[in-house]
C-alpha cells in the first residue's frame, strides 16, 4: 500500500515536470521519488518473500500509469502498447525545433498504410471525416485523438491521405481510418484504428506517424520515447497474456457486418453476422457470450502481416488465402501489391499452390533450361515447375526468361496447366464459336486464346470493362495471387469467383 501510495505521488509530479519552466527542478524530485520507490519495492519484496509476487493476472488501477523512470531523458514510462504490429527504429526528436514551435512528439517511419493500433483502450475524437483540407497545402488531412481510459490523451498525427499506391491526396477517409469508426467510437487496446501516411504538413517528407503522449489530458505533452521504448508489440502482448475481451481477436470483413473470432491459446474460431451472438468453441466445452468487439477490428495473427496492406484492400481476402497456405511470403513486411511479377515469381506461386510435393524432390544438377543456372534463387522452384508441367519455357522450349515480367496471356496458360486442364478439355480455334469469344482483343490464332478462354469460363481471370483482355501487358502482385486464389478455390469445390 505504501508503494501504492508513492506511484500516486511519482504519478502527480510526473504531470508537473511536463512545465517548461519547473522542469529542471521537477526532475531532480523525481529522480529522488523513483530511487525511493526502488528501494521500498526490494524491502516489501523481500519480506514477503518470492510466492507473493503479482502474477500476470494482477490488475493495476488508472493511478498506476506512470510506473517508472528511464535513465536519460527522465521521461515517465506510460504503460502502453505499440501502436504499430511491428516494431521499428527511431530517434528522440521531442523538444526539438519545429517552425514556430518545439517538437511535441516522436516520429515513426514506416510506409504508407501501415495499420495503427489503439495503445490503450479509449474513445476516438478528432477524426477528419469530412474530407477538411489542411491549411498548409489544401488537401485533406487526418488525424486521431485518443482519449484513453486511463485518462491520458494520445494523438496520432499524418494519417494516409492518399490512394494506395499513390500520393495523389485522394484517399479518402476509407483510407485514413479503419472500418466503421466515428468520432466517440470506444476502441479496445490493439484494434486497428487507421493507417499511417504523410497528410496534413508532412506532404513533402517521408510517410510516418507522429506519435504524442499527454499525460492527464491533450496539451499536457510528455515525451514518448520511453512510453515506446518499453511498449510491447501486439504479438508480445497476446504471447503474455493480454488481448482483447476473453483473450480474442476479432477481424471485421469490410462490407458485410460479419465478424471472425479467434480465441488466443485454444485454436478455436467463430464467424458471426449481425444480430446474432458469438458462440466460442473452447474444447472440450462451449461457451456462448454476447459481446460487441467494435468496428475496426482487432489485428488477426493469421492475416498477412504486410504493413503495406490493409482489410479495405480489394484484393485482401485473396492475399490472406494465399499466404495461409504459404504461397507468398513477401520481403521485409512488405507486400508491394503494384510491383511487378516476374515469370520466376509467378512459377514459384504455382508450384507452391498447386504442386508442392514437386519441392520435395532434389534438385536436378543439370539446369532444365539454359538460362537458368543452379546458382540462381528460383532455380528450385522452375525445375519443381516444369517437372510438374507448369512451365514449358519461350520460344523453342530451351529458355525460361527468368526476369521477364509475365504477360497476362502467360498467367493464363500457367494457371490453366497448373488445375491440370489438358488440351481436350479446351475449346479448340476449330470448333469455338464466336459467342466463346470473351474478348475482341483475343483472336481465335492466338496461341493463348483456348487457356484464355477457359480461363474466362472458370471464372478465374476478366477483362475491362471495354470487353479487352490486353494479353500482352504485364500483371501486377496483386493481380497475380487474385488469380492463384481464384483456382485454390476452383480446386476446393468452389467457382473461381
Amino acid at each position: 500500500m505504501v508503494v501504492f501510495e508513492r506511484l500516486r505521488t511519482l504519478h502527480r509530479v510526473a504531470r508537473a515536470a511536463t512545465s517548461r519552466v519547473a522542469r529542471p527542478v521537477a526532475v531532480a524530485v523525481l529522480v529522488a521519488l523513483a530511487l525511493l520507490l526502488a528501494a521500498s519495492a526490494v524491502v516489501s519484496a523481500s519480506a514477503a518473500g518470492p510466492d507473493s509476487m503479482a502474477g500476470p493476472d494482477s490488475a493495476a488501477g488508472p493511478d498506476s500509469m506512470v510506473v517508472a523512470l528511464v535513465a536519460g531523458n527522465g521521461a515517465p514510462v506510460v504503460p502502453i502498447l505499440f501502436p504499430m504490429q511491428k516494431r521499428v527504429s527511431w530517434g528522440d526528436t521531442w523538444g526539438a525545433a519545429r517552425s514556430g514551435h518545439t517538437h511535441e512528439g516522436n516520429d515513426l517511419l514506416v510506409p504508407k498504410m501501415t495499420p495503427l493500433l489503439a495503445v490503450v483502450p479509449g474513445t476516438l475524437d478528432w477524426l477528419n471525416l469530412t474530407g477538411k483540407t489542411s491549411s498548409y497545402n489544401n488537401l485533406p488531412y487526418y488525424n486521431i485523438l485518443l482519449r484513453g481510459d486511463d485518462g491520458n490523451d494520445y494523438f496520432y498525427i499524418h494519417l494516409n491521405n492518399d490512394t494506395p499506391g499513390t500520393d495523389d491526396g485522394l484517399g479518402g477517409v476509407a483510407n485514413a481510418y479503419a472500418p466503421g469508426l466515428t468520432n466517440g467510437t470506444h476502441v479496445a487496446q490493439g484494434q486497428v484504428i487507421g493507417y499511417a501516411g504523410d497528410s496534413g504538413n508532412a506532404e513533402s517528407t517521408a510517410s510516418h506517424l507522429h506519435f504524442e503522449i499527454h499525460s492527464g489530458g491533450y496539451k499536457n505533452p510528455i515525451d514518448p520515447y520511453n512510453s515506446l521504448k518499453a511498449a510491447p508489440t501486439y504479438d508480445e502482448w497476446i504471447a503474455g497474456g493480454g488481448g482483447p475481451i476473453g483473450g480474442s481477436t476479432t477481424t471485421t470483413v469490410p462490407g458485410t457486418g460479419s465478424t471472425t473470432t479467434t480465441v488466443a491459446g485454444t485454436g478455436s474460431t467463430t464467424t458471426t453476422r449481425p444480430p446474432s451472438t458469438t458462440t466460442t468453441t473452447r474444447p472440450p466445452t462451449t461457451t456462448t457470450t454476447e459481446q460487441d468487439p467494435g468496428p475496426g477490428g482487432q489485428i488477426d495473427p493469421e492475416a498477412p502481416p504486410f504493413s503495406d496492406v490493409h482489410v479495405a484492400d480489394w484484393f485482401y481476402a485473396d492475399l490472406t488465402k494465399v499466404y495461409a497456405a504459404d504461397v507468398v511470403n513477401g520481403s521485409r513486411g512488405v507486400f508491394r501489391p503494384y510491383g511487378s511479377v516476374t515469370r520466376t515469381q509467378f512459377a514459384a506461386f504455382l508450384v507452391r499452390a498447386f504442386a508442392p510435393e514437386a519441392l520435395d524432390d532434389p534438385a536436378p544438377k543439370s539446369p532444365v533450361f539454359a538460362d537458368v543456372q543452379s546458382s540462381f534463387w528460383g532455380y528450385r522452384e522452375i525445375a519443381a515447375a516444369a517437372a510438374a508441367g507448369l512451365v514449358h519455357g519461350v520460344g523453342d522450349g530451351t529458355r525460361f526468361a527468368p526476369n521477364a515480367p509475365i504477360t497476362r496471356a502467360q498467367m493464363a496458360a500457367m494457371l490453366c496447366r497448373a488445375l491440370g486442364s489438358d488440351d481436350a478439355a479446351r475449346p479448340s480455334a476449330a470448333t469455338t464459336a464466336p459467342t466463346s469469344r470473351p474478348f475482341v482483343d483475343v483472336s481465335s490464332g492466338y496461341w493463348a486464346s483456348a487457356d484464355i478462354v477457359l480461363a474466362r469460363d472458370l471464372g478465374l481471370i476478366s477483362g475491362g470493362s471495354d470487353g479487352r483482355f490486353r494479353p500482352e501487358e504485364t500483371t501486377n502482385r496483386a493481380q497475380a495471387v487474385t488469380v492463384i486464389a481464384r483456382g485454390l478455390r476452383l480446386i476446393e469445390g468452389g467457382d473461381g469467383n
